[in-house]
């Protein structure tokens, strides 16, 4: 028997969507960072990698302290490809709401956008007010829902290398040093006790509401 200590659980065969194990898949849970993953492949399917984006006061001042950030300054241009590697790989909030501003002109009519597409890859009972997973009462999916998201996102190759990565760095601006980030997903992490060799990604997430949130991926076997 399998020992999961979460509230909600559930492991799904990426190609057929077979769920293999279920545990209150369907109860509403606040996702956290786990929220990221959305808003990468949103990104992903609008924007050229390349394409720059500059960051707002309001992007990088809303992020109240104790959110993960990638030091990002008001002013500083970075290229989409950035900013999800940072978003994904450091879970850098303000490079959520950065993407969120370029394609959308603001956070909530991004998040307009978010539910929109939740509802076309079939989300079920999910609703989300930022591109970060930053807590709120009205942000909230399901295990279910987050396993569709993540099938979803896993279909698309620069999703999939991303997650992959055990790190990434952003080269020093006019208006800050080098950035060097580890992933936070310590499956990817050879010299940690929670290192999985089969492991190809996906997402962390974490809030005092939330507690620990985790989306992963690993392929064995071609499964």
């Amino acid at each position: 028997e399998m020992k999961i200590y979460s509230e909600s659980a559930i492991l799904m065969e990426q190609k057929t969507g077979e769920i293999l194990y279920d545990k209150n898949i369907y109860e509403r849970k606040y996702p956290a960072s786990t929220t990221k993953i959305l808003t990468a492949i949103i990104a992903l399917e609008k924007c050229d990698l390349n394409e720059t984006a500059q960051a707002s006061e309001y992007a990088v001042n809303i992020v109240k302290s104790g959110y993960s950030k990638a030091n990002i300054q008001v002013g500083e241009s970075f290229t989409i490809g950035q900013l999800i590697d940072v978003m994904m790989i450091h879970s850098a909030n303000e490079a959520a709401n950065i993407i969120a501003e370029h394609i959308s002109g603001s956070v909530s009519e991004f998040a307009n956008l978010m539910n929109t597409k939740a509802k076309e890859i079939g989300c079920l009972d999910s609703n989300f007010v930022n591109p970060n997973g930053v807590h709120d009462e009205n942000h909230y999916s399901t295990a279910y829902d987050m396993a569709l998201i993540a099938k979803y996102c896993m279909q698309n190759e620069t999703f999939r290398k991303t997650v992959a990565k055990p790190s990434c760095t952003i080269e020093p601006t006019d208006k800050y040093e080098k950035r060097f980030f580890r992933n936070t997903n310590d499956l990817l992490n050879d010299s940690s006790n929670y290192y999985y060799e089969y492991a190809i990604g996906t997402k962390t997430g974490y809030t005092s509401q939330a507690k620990r949130c985790l989306i992963a991926s690993a392929k064995k076997d071609n499964l």
